[in-house]
């Protein structure tokens, strides 16, 4: 999570007035969300940067916590249907822990790579913090959840449920936590010497999450 900015101050981004009420809500929550953490923002802050009144946020959400689910929802439907090709293509054959991987990996990338960075970091967040939005997200998640354990469970099919539980939770918080905070990732390597471009951090970080849903070759 980057160092917060002053968004209501004469250096803040200004809202795109050409956006609705509710979708310039949602875009500032979700910048702010992701600078200084979803605690740290008040309604008030988020009101400030889309340039609506305390009436428009209680009208289009009731609630901070409301805005919160928002936000989250506003980018998981993408990837719920990038991820539901992946595993469409992985159901289609034999499966691997690398095909599981990229399922888990590639949406949220892509993601990122469309602009959707602060969401990323968002989630990772509400992960990091157990926030209240974790039990929406849970649920949200639990269709596709559901076809993750069946493949991974046809995979490994010696593996008890708790082992394959354990390993899906894995997968999910290590690719939201390195994704999410690339910046702080890449600054500890560098204390080591070492420099990874986002591509880099991409490719190892699909490696890793192979190696989580594959498990040691040998028990």
């Amino acid at each position: 999570m980057t160092a917060g900015r002053d968004t209501a101050g004469s250096g803040a981004p200004r809202a795109d007035v050409t956006l609705s009420t509710d979708r310039r809500l949602v875009a500032a929550a979700e910048r702010l969300f992701a600078e200084r953490g979803i605690d740290a923002v008040s309604l008030r802050a988020v009101m400030a940067a889309a340039g609506a009144n305390v009436a428009s946020v209680h009208y289009h959400f009731g609630s901070k916590d409301a805005l919160v689910r928002a936000v989250i929802r506003a980018r998981g439907g993408e990837i719920s249907v990038r991820r539901a090709e992946l595993l469409d293509a992985a159901e289609a054959g034999a499966p691997s822990a690398r095909a599981l991987a990229e399922a888990f990996v590639r949406p949220v990338a892509d993601a990122m790579a469309a602009g959707g960075g602060d969401w990323v970091t968002v989630v990772a967040d509400v992960i990091t913090v157990n926030h209240g939005a974790l039990r929406q997200m849970t649920e949200e998640f639990a269709g596709q959840a559901v076809r993750f354990t069946e493949l991974l469970t046809r995979l490994h099919p010696e593996l008890p449920p708790r082992t394959v539980r354990f390993r899906l939770t894995q997968a999910m918080t290590f690719t939201f936590q390195t994704l999410g905070d690339r910046d702080r990732l890449r600054d500890i390597l560098a204390l080591s010497g070492t420099h990874l471009t986002a591509e880099e951090v991409l490719a190892e970080l699909l490696d890793t999450v192979t190696a989580i849903l594959a498990g040691p070759p040998d028990r």
